[in-house]
């Protein structure tokens, strides 16, 4: 995962704040680590997401991944558009209300693309195990689904309530290109937990879900005739700060702008919600 350079785009997308408090339910999220919200970008706001993104990654590039998974962090740098649903303030809103924060700041933004049929996956894992420079674990991914996101298309799966298991596992800091299983560092009761506490997180494009850092999550291959596309926006409580310790080599610093406490700030990483 790569923390890319990013401008604040002005952004004209709708914004309903009723409805965005209205739906997102910060206590079903504090205990079960995970929330769906439904409709939150309007279809034909996800149709211009589609075309940019398909600009950006043209699917006649797809074969060139093979059984990978298709993984472009910072997208947003090579497209306006795309870098406008990036920061989107419902659902930079919607974050701040899950975090229990007064602000809200961008940390990355990613396309996942599983092109049709492939076999690619992505293994069991915590966020947080590959953004432990962060001093607390406060922050919210959000999957913005472009195409239906089934159990067909590899959809994401959680498992409920291990957001409460802490970080298990090694730091993973800089330390991998790809994700790898770390469930496998459970103990045994955790693991019958696992097992048994699997959901199924399915979404229509327009939907957007959203879980904790500290919440194990997979998905599987798509089995369909059709792209699985999702726009990944991970966002952090502004308070959180850096810990140059935890960077594997000091080269890495250059990449993280700070204010003078070791907060995060910047046009690395913009600030999208303040109340």
């Amino acid at each position: 995962m790569t923390v890319p350079r990013r401008r604040v785009y002005g952004s004209s997308l709708a914004y309903d704040e009723a409805v965005v408090a209205e739906d997102v339910d910060a206590r079903f999220f504090q205990a079960h680590g995970w929330l769906i919200v439904r409709g939150v970008v309007p279809l034909a706001e996800i149709a211009e997401l589609e075309a940019a993104m398909d600009v950006v990654i043209p699917p006649l590039a797809y074969p060139a991944w093979g059984a990978q998974v298709i993984e472009a962090a910072g997208i947003s740098q090579a497209s306006v558009a795309i870098a406008r649903h990036a920061q989107n303030p419902r659902v930079a809103r919607a974050a701040a209300m899950l975090l229990g924060a007064t602000r809200v700041r961008l940390l990355q933004d990613t396309a996942l693309i599983k092109p049709a049929g492939s076999p690619a996956t992505i293994a069991w894992h915590q966020d947080y195990s590959y953004l432990a420079y962060l001093d607390q674990p406060r922050v919210v991914t959000s999957r913005i689904a472009i195409t239906p996101c089934v159990v067909a298309s590899g959809c994401m799966r959680v498992i409920d309530g291990s957001h409460l298991w802490g970080l298990r596992g090694d730091d993973l800091t800089f330390q991998r290109t790809s994700v790898e299983n770390t469930l496998d560092a459970l103990p045994p009761e955790l693991q019958a937990r696992a097992r048994s506490d699997e959901h199924l997180i399915e979404l229509a494009p327009g939907d957007v879900s959203f879980h904790s850092c500290l919440t194990f999550h997979r998905s599987l291959e798509n089995t369909t005739a059709h792209p699985r596309k999702t726009l990944v926006v991970r966002l952090m409580d502004a308070e959180c700060r850096l810990v140059p310790e935890r960077l594997p080599s000091p080269e890495l610093r250059a990449m993280f702008t700070t204010d003078d406490d070791g907060r995060l700030t910047g046009a690395s990483f913009p600030l999208l919600f303040a109340e």
